[in-house]
Order: structure tokens, then sequence, then C-alpha cells
């Protein structure tokens, strides 16, 4: 007895949503119980590369599109070969007369930047839109009808101008959530700017591949941002205004001016930082909200960075310290130097303490030991150190000495939980 078969529609309909739309569609020579079900599917999976020819794919998507029952489709991705003709003809003729589509995944299995299609941009049911591998051009600003766009995610597009980026997020009044994912371009585009009031998250990940040599600016002008993440190579991080309803932020970035980023960003609660320490902080910048810092310890001199912030955060709960990446040996002649002051959350709020990576280095050692005797609110204090040696009876040895070692430079009693992972 086929017991699939027995489920009712709309449990069949989940299951054939997670294959194929080809894979659907030959189903239905299983049974009569299957015949046309594809019809009603709410997604709509179609990938060149389930097809032996251009052509096929093409007549297959033409069809299923034609014979489509529901005039509104929650899912389309589509997976195509970069040429004029496969594009055009599904975008033009079908898409945008026929279908009422809520999200758009448009994928081009090649190198070669196509450009997207102005089809696209009138798609005004959308509510998400994801791109990649295209070309993004100028000159459809007028054409741009995605009203309801709410997320929009471009992964390895090509920009042609400094105004490309900005021209389309200025068409689309309803954004809140941008996601920029290895930023192609022209040597000629110096500058990314993004400039949506309404956008609460923004993520931008990987700069162009020349970024060491040919830096590129990031502007920011999100008053409403709630989540901040930015990663790779950055002449400049910069925003126009204070980010004033910021909640959290994720900054791993070189060569950058730390202090505009800073000022832009001083109403975070949650921060995760991995910065250069090369300007940092020449006026006076307070973290009034900062409740959770979490400091990338790969950078050299990043206990600068710790300091500045840690003095600028009375209300700060909760630190961590973490090697999150690794860009080579530090400089042994530089030291850590012990602050003249004491940061005011060590003694009103400061609860949890974390550092992953711990080598019990003399500047570790000397750090960690400030932070036992001066932070008197400690709750718990994990350390995760980096041992390799293999055998269980040596590891444990070991993580007993570096325990006693900051017990001993702290004078530190355990008025708190020590755990040694």
């Amino acid at each position: 007895m086929d017991i699939i078969s027995e489920l009712p529609d709309d449990l069949l309909l989940r299951i054939l949503s997670l294959v194929h739309t080809k894979t659907a569609f030959d189903a239905q020579l299983l049974s009569k119980r299957w015949r046309n079900l594809w019809k009603k599917l709410p997604t709509l999976y179609h990938d060149y590369t389930s097809h032996r020819t251009q052509s096929q794919f093409l007549a297959f998507m033409n069809k299923t599109l034609e014979l489509l029952e529901s005039p509104v489709l929650e899912s389309l991705y589509l997976r195509i070969v970069p040429t004029e003709p496969s594009s055009g003809v599904m975008l033009r003729r079908y898409l945008l007369a026929k279908l009422q589509v809520r999200e758009l995944n448009f994928v081009s299995i090649s190198p070669i930047a196509l450009q997207v299609k102005k089809g696209i941009y009138q798609l005004q049911t959308l509510v998400i839109l994801r791109i990649e591998c295209f070309s993004l051009e100028d000159g459809y600003g007028n054409q741009i009808r995605l009203q309801s766009l709410k997320v929009l995610q471009l992964r390895c597009v090509r920009y042609s101008s400094d105004a490309s980026l900005s021209n389309l997020l200025s068409s689309l009044p309803s954004l809140e959530d941008l996601l920029l994912d290895r930023c192609l371009s022209d040597k000629s585009t110096r500058t990314l700017s993004i400039a949506v009031p309404c956008l609460q998250r923004l993520t931008v990940l990987r700069c162009p591949d020349y970024c060491e040599s040919h830096l590129m600016r990031l502007n920011v002008n999100a008053p409403s941002l709630k989540y901040l993440n930015v990663e790779d190579h950055w002449r400049n991080v910069y925003s126009e205004e204070k980010m004033e309803e910021l909640v959290e932020a994720d900054v791993n970035v070189s060569y950058i001016d730390t202090e505009k980023l800073l000022l832009a960003i001083i109403s975070v609660q949650r921060l995760s930082l991995c910065v250069v320490t090369s300007k940092i902080l020449r006026v006076n910048v307070i973290f009034n909200q900062l409740v959770r810092l979490e400091i990338c310890t790969c950078q050299q001199e990043w206990w600068n960075v710790l300091e500045n912030v840690l003095l600028s955060s009375p209300k700060l709960c909760i630190l961590k310290f973490h090697q999150k990446h690794f860009f080579g040996t530090t400089d042994p002649t530089v030291r850590w130097k012990e602050p003249s002051s004491v940061p005011v959350c060590f003694a009103s709020h400061l609860e949890t303490f974390e550092w992953r990576g711990y080598e019990g280095t003399e500047d570790e050692k000397k750090l960690a030991s400030y932070i036992l005797r001066n932070a008197g609110r400690l709750k718990t204090v994990t350390i995760y150190p980096v041992i390799t040696n293999p055998d269980i009876r040596t590891r444990r040895i070991l993580k007993s000495h570096m325990i006693n070692e900051l017990v001993r430079l702290s004078g530190w009693s355990f008025t708190c939980k020590l755990v040694f992972k």
C-alpha cells in the first residue's frame, strides 16, 4: 500500500516543495493521486543543471509557468546559465504577465556577470529578492517598482559605478534587511553608499578582491539600523549620522579609522570588535548602553582597543576575548601595560568574563590577573586555554598550573566560579 499517497494535499505539497520542480513534475507518473499536484506548488525551483540542454530547460520553464494554477507564488528559485535568451524570455514573458511572486532567488551558474533585467525591478509583490553573480547597472531608477521589498541580498554582484547601488536602494521605500556579499566592482568605484532610512539590518561581507591595493569606503546612512555586521578590508567605514537605534554590531575590518566608526555606533548594546588600533578614540566617546563586549585578540596591540572601550562603558556586564582570525605572529617587544585607572564597570556591573584561545603568555597572564583582581562583582570566569599536548593527564596538569598562576598573580580569592574548559 502506498502510504505516502494517503497523505493530505497540503502535506504532499510541502514535500514536493523541497525538491526541484522537475522532480515534482515527474512525480505525477507515479499514480493518478500525484497527477497535476505540482500545479498547486507554493514554491518552484528551476535549475538549469537538471536539464540536458538550454532549450529543454526553457521549454520546461515556460510550460510549468503557463500551467501553474495559483496566481500567487510564495517562492521562485531560478538557477540559470547566463545567456541573453534564457534570462530575457523567463523574466519578461512569464513572471511579469502571470505571477505574483513573494520571494525570488535569481542565481547565475557562471562567473560571467550578466546584467540584471529591468523586469525584476517591476515585480511589485516581491518581499524578498536574492541576486547572485549578476551585474548591477545604472539607468533603471524610474523603472523600479519594488514598493513591497523588505529583504535584499546581493552576492557576487558587480557594480558598474558608485551610483549603481545607491540608485537602487533609493527606490526601495520598505527595505529593512540588506546583505552585500563579495561586492565586486570596476576599479573606478571607490565608495559604496547605503542610505536607507527604514533599514534595520545591514550585513556587508568581503569587499573587492583587489581591496588591499584599491581600498574602498563604505558610507552608511541608516538612522533606524538595529543590527550591523561588517567584515573584511575597508579603507573606511563611516556614517553621516549616529545610529541611535543600533542594538548589536559585529565589526571585523582592517585599514579603518576606528574612531569614526565607534563615534557612529555609541548607542550599541552588544558589540564585537576586530579592528586595527592605529587611530582610536582621540575624543571622548561614552558607550552608555553597552552591556556585552567581545574583542578579537588577533590584531597587534588589541588590548588598546579593549582599554579604550572598557573605560568608556560604565554598564558593561559581559566581557569576552576570542581569537577569531590568525594574522601571523605579534611583535614580542610590544607589551601590555596596566592602565592607570580601573574601569567603572569593574566595580559596578561586570559579572561574566570569558577568554577563548588563552595561551598563558606573560602579557595574557598579567591582563587576566588584572581583571580578576579589580572586577569585584564577577560571578563567572571561563577560560578556554590553548593546550596542544594530546595526553589527557598532561592537559589536566597544565590547566591546573594555569589556574594556580592566575590565582597567585591576582591575589584572587574564589568569590566566583572559575572554570578552565
